[in-house]
């Protein structure tokens, strides 16, 4: 409770500086920038509030989800099937709903610079394949999507993951097309619930609990999925232009901005960040190689093509709507 209390303080004491905004190019769209960066520093406390007030329930939702225990609708007309009795008529008409659906932390375009990027706040480079929640326990390894639907089911070396096992483990993954598992993020680990805790604690204990189980990152006829972490930063411009320079041994999708002290959550969060890498020159000033600009084939700004992602995917921001209710 101590580490979000000092986080809430952070983010109440802090005073957006209009002059500040004048680096960043993407401002001068906006009929007024201070405004904006207000609304989204204001956005960012009220969600740090939200994670302050609901920690309580991490450990049992985590819980949950590993025991697939819900009292949702879905499992409600299930369970009344199961039972031969009446399905009530409101019930009827509603699609079900998957356990497993909406679960995953979700990020929203990083189209305002936090007052404190290069101090509070850590990239991670996201692959290019499909966001999944992963599950083991009760000895199966399962792959769920955004919309809560089974991607695939195995067996892995992850605690709870195969055998006969009472502990769980709960990743938010990258699945490539060469049946790794790149881990973004972890909810539980071999039964103790970490979803609660700040996104930099997180990242340490998934990175060493990777690293003390290095049969991990190899495939075999048992066991044929690969878990693997990402490499991680600051969001110090040399730092990130170091990451990129280096290269990546995937195919790069794209870069995730983590508030450090972030919970994970469910749902879109305005303190989880993306960009495109050919972005990163106009967003943050970050120098990236030449083969990451190419990747703009249309020579679109990066608000030129967050619009034409936004009306393709039916996307709205919330940024958006929050200045419209004002």
């Amino acid at each position: 409770m101590d580490d979000i209390d000092k986080l809430v303080g952070q983010l109440s004491d802090a005073q957006v500086d209009p002059t500040a905004l004048g680096e960043h190019p993407h401002f001068s769209k906006f009929k007024n920038a201070g405004r904006a960066a207000e609304q989204q520093a204001r956005r960012r406390e009220d969600a740090i509030e939200r994670q302050r007030n609901s920690r309580f329930d991490h450990f049992n939702h985590t819980r949950k989800l590993a025991e697939n225990v819900s009292d949702d609708e879905a499992e409600i007309v299930e369970q009344l099937k199961t039972d031969g009795e009446e399905i009530p008529q409101d019930l009827r008409k509603r699609p079900t709903k998957s356990r497993y659906a909406d679960e995953l932390m979700l990020s929203e375009w990083l189209v305002d610079i936090p007052e404190q990027l290069s101090s509070e706040w850590m990239m991670v480079p996201s692959p290019v394949g499909k966001r999944v929640l992963v599950v083991a326990a009760k000895g199966a390894t399962t792959a769920y999507n955004k919309a809560g639907k089974t991607i695939t089911q195995f067996r892995s070396r992850l605690p709870g993951g195969s055998g006969k096992s009472s502990v769980y483990t709960i990743l938010d993954c990258i699945l490539d097309a060469k049946k790794t598992f790149y881990c973004l993020d972890v909810l539980a680990w071999n039964g103790m619930d970490m979803s609660a805790n700040p996104f930099d604690f997180r990242q340490f204990m998934l990175s060493s609990k990777l690293k003390e189980t290095p049969e991990l990152s190899t495939a075999s006829r048992q066991y044929p999925y690969r878990f693997l972490s990402l490499p991680c930063c600051k969001c110090e411009r040399a730092l990130m232009e170091e990451m990129m320079r280096n290269g990546f041994d995937f195919e790069l999708d794209g870069l995730l901005y983590y508030h450090s002290g972030v919970v994970y959550e469910a749902g879109q969060s305005p303190l989880v960040g993306w960009l495109k890498p050919w972005m990163l020159p106009e967003i943050l000033n970050v120098t990236v190689p030449e083969k990451f600009l190419n990747e703009n084939q249309l020579q679109q700004s990066s608000q030129q093509f967050i619009d034409a992602f936004n009306i393709e995917h039916r996307h709205t921001s919330k940024i958006v709507k929050t200045m419209e209710m004002d």
